[in-house]
């Protein structure tokens, strides 16, 4: 696969397949167009150690118009007072500049401090909020202005998974693959379906239905990137110096934690277009992106987002709004069931090695 590598996997993938994503380019537009409403309107207010932090569908790059606006101020920095009074300064601007307010999970919306992110992986202090924050700062964020402290506390986080990983580090089996962050992203998917039960039941079914179709299709997205960078480290031939530096006791983990970086710094959907393009059919790959083309359609219809807000699930097996939902969801499905099961053999042997115990 030879190409241009400032071109988006995506639009090679368009070309390839000669097919048209118009929902993905217009979410890719409507997302950079609020980015820089953004940037505009936090210029000055963050600083070296404390950093807006951008998660949600403005980081993946699949806006819609009633795209809710999912951050945090990230400090890493010992602790003042004054971060509260800049916190509560940052979000009056948001929301006064119509910037849809996050959920009311409390992971959003509010300060998050580096020591608990890099430092509590694993362990009861890990909660569910703190996993949640610590892999969407790898998957699925995004900074509109000043991005040192963010730089900072991923790549301690990255040098955790790698230095800790003793499997990893001095193992005489062929495969890289660094299983402490691979089975952190799947006890972060577990988690997430697992809570999703626990919101249907708080909430009395309230935006069921929506959550339901964010789950089949976003949130699934994001475990496939990582699963699929994860991969890479021992597919990717551009990773082949992380290995062989991996391997010499006198060079260790440092290329392989630029190379992590370097491939996190990509939304979840460019990895699965560049994996596709690497590893896939254009069979898994029309699946794929025709499903998600439909998904961001769906969700940028004012009245097929309503009615899956309000959708009750005792009507959900009648409703054609989710029956579609369920349709979209199983092309998605089956777009990745042929990528990581049948079109690549040694993408399959991976996931078979690693992807359950």
């Amino acid at each position: 696969m030879n190409s241009d590598p400032n071109t988006s996997h995506i639009e090679l993938l368009k070309g390839e397949l000669r097919r048209d994503w118009p929902a993905i380019s217009h979410a890719r537009q409507t997302t950079t167009d609020r980015r820089r409403r953004l940037a505009e309107l936090l210029s000055g207010d963050d600083s070296s150690d404390a950093n807006v932090v951008v998660y949600g569908s403005m980081a993946r790059q699949e806006m819609t118009r009633e795209s809710d606006l999912d951050w945090t101020l990230l400090l890493d920095k010992p602790v003042d007072p004054a971060d509260l009074g800049t916190t509560q300064r940052i979000a009056t601007k948001i929301y006064a500049a119509h910037f849809a307010e996050p959920g009311k999970t409390n992971i959003f919306g509010s300060m998050t401090s580096s020591h608990s992110l890099v430092h509590d992986i694993g362990g009861q202090d890990d909660t569910n909020a703190n996993t949640t924050r610590r892999v969407l700062l790898l998957l699925e964020s995004y900074v509109p202005v000043s991005r040192d402290a963010y730089d900072r506390v991923r790549r301690h986080i990255l040098h955790r998974y790698v230095e800790d990983d003793y499997g990893l580090n001095f193992s005489s089996g062929q495969m890289i693959v660094p299983r402490f962050l691979l089975n952190d992203l799947s006890r972060y998917w577990r988690t997430v379906t697992v809570d999703f039960v626990h919101k249907q039941r708080a909430g009395a079914g309230g935006k069921w239905a929506l959550r339901n179709a964010k789950l089949r299709m976003s949130r699934k997205l994001i475990f496939a990137a990582g699963l699929l960078v994860c991969f890479e480290c021992h597919l990717d031939p551009e990773a082949e110096q992380a290995r062989l530096e991996l391997r010499d006791p006198k060079r260790g983990i440092a290329e392989l934690i630029r190379y992590l970086e370097r491939q996190f710094s990509m939304p979840p959907l460019e990895i699965l277009a560049r994996s596709v393009r690497r590893h896939g059919t254009s069979k898994a790959a029309a699946l794929l992106f025709d499903s998600y083309d439909a998904f961001l359609a769906l969700l940028d219809d004012p009245d097929k987002r309503a009615i899956l807000r309000d959708l009750d699930p005792s009507q959900s097996r009648t409703d054609p709004v989710f029956e579609l939902v369920r349709e979209i969801g199983h092309a998605f499905q089956d777009g990745l069931t042929h990528l990581f099961f049948r079109d690549n053999e040694q993408l399959y042997k991976l996931i078979e090695f690693y992807g359950v115990f």
